[in-house]
């Protein structure tokens, strides 16, 4: 008898005992999920950032640098008072100061008429009244770059304190009633005496993925609650429709130049963010034939680009836009960079157009009118442009001698680590 009870609490206790190790590598399973959060990044990619972070505790000097340099920006942030649209001194023609509004850059006053309209172009040169705090360009750049630096930040250092400085520009901006942006760009890029608004400011926006990008990562760590998300998500869907419907956006995707590249990047992001899948299928689809065919020469120039004064800057922002959606088509299985049209156009075709002038084996030719002349801005735009492809693609896409890395800014070289250094 005694035997018998012995054997039933041996197996009593060993049951209990499998099944108290059974719940503690449940939690442990859940504490490593815990520490593994994903984002499911839109505008980035979850696996670079994971690496960098990886070589970052592996102290490797080039992302160490940039990591430093992110930090003090995203101190600098910290003090600062988010600016909301409703700040501006002047209002917009609706009456409602929530609406964005701004001034066309290269439109200035006429000076051969007394009352200064109609007003005149000087292509690539800024007006200084199209750049004050009485409208919203400069805050809408200010807030982008500040949720950029906080939410990297935050990202690569987990301080909580970078999300919730992120988390009140988000609020100032989308959410709260009292200083929220209205979803549309209506009164973008206005010239006065002429038109309230056009579709060349729908370009302002073109770092939404930046508000993209912090929005998802808050999310995913529980920073933003299920009642902030909701108004995020309905300001997201309300501007997606405003921007597929009005008379603006529907002129940007029947354009032949970057503003309806950048078009394409905003839309496309924007319905993979809602799960509006087939939707960005089919605009990477149209791509082939609205962008790529229109906009590119079989040579791999771009014509509507390189006619501008500002020919170096403006070639490789659109090639730049090109190259993010085709990264964004990837997981949807569209292979824009492996397109090409019928006739030989495609966007490896444009990359090798720029190619010798990034590697200094041709001289630009094009006006280049800001920047310091061609030379500098290649270095500061287009150079960059070939890392970043390189690293997207997975091919070395210009002579590895150029060092195209280095001419990275702190950000880029975070979010787009150079090929060698994902080997």
């Amino acid at each position: 008898m005694k035997s018998y009870i012995a054997t039933f609490l041996f197996l009593f206790i060993s049951v209990l005992a499998l099944q108290s190790c059974k719940k503690v590598s449940k939690k442990s399973e859940q504490h490593k999920e815990e520490n593994a959060i994903k984002s499911n990044f839109v505008y980035l990619s979850d696996e670079r950032l994971e690496k960098v972070k990886i070589l970052l505790k592996e102290k490797d000097t080039f992302f160490t640098k940039a990591y430093q340099e992110l930090i003090v920006n995203a101190d600098l942030e910290l003090d600062k008072i988010p600016d909301p649209v409703t700040n501006k001194t002047q209002t917009p023609p609706s009456g409602d100061k929530h609406d964005f509004m701004t001034i066309a850059p290269y439109r200035w006053p006429n000076p051969n008429t007394k009352d200064g309209f109609p007003w005149i172009v000087k292509d690539g040169e800024i007006n200084p009244m199209a750049r004050g705090k009485d409208t919203d360009h400069i805050r809408l750049r200010e807030m982008f770059s500040s949720l950029d630096n906080l939410s990297m930040a935050y990202y690569f250092s987990d301080d909580i304190k970078y999300a919730n400085k992120a988390k009140s520009i988000l609020k100032t901006w989308f959410i709260d009633e009292a200083t929220k942006v209205n979803p549309n760009l209506n009164y973008g890029q206005g010239i006065p005496g002429e038109v309230e608004g056009r579709r060349a400011g729908m370009i302002s926006w073109h770092k939404i993925a930046v508000v993209v990008n912090s929005v998802q990562l808050l999310e995913a760590h529980k920073v933003l609650n299920l009642d902030e998300m909701q108004v995020l998500n309905k300001w997201f869907l309300d501007y997606y429709t405003w921007a597929k419907t009005n008379r603006m956006g529907i002129e940007n995707d029947n354009g032949k130049q970057n503003h309806s590249t950048n078009y394409d990047f905003i839309l496309v992001g924007l319905a993979r963010y809602l799960g509006l899948n087939a939707e960005a299928i089919s605009r990477l689809e149209a791509a082939k034939a609205k962008r790529i065919d229109v906009q590119l020469q079989v040579d791999g120039k771009q014509p509507y680009e390189l006619g501008r004064t500002k020919s170096v800057h403006y070639s490789s922002m659109n090639l730049r836009f090109m190259t993010l959606i085709a990264e964004m088509g990837m997981p949807l299985n569209v292979d824009l960079w492996s397109y090409s049209t019928p006739d030989g156009k495609s966007i490896k075709k444009a990359y090798d157009f720029l190619r010798p002038f990034a590697e200094g084996k041709e001289k630009w030719t094009y006006r280049q009118i800001t920047e310091g002349g061609p030379q500098k801005a290649i270095e500061n735009e287009m150079i960059p442009l070939f890392s970043i492809a390189s690293t997207i693609f997975n091919e070395q896409l210009i002579d590895k001698s150029v060092k195209a890395h280095l001419y990275l800014d702190y950000l880029d070289k975070l979010k787009y680590p150079p090929l060698f250094k994902l080997k």
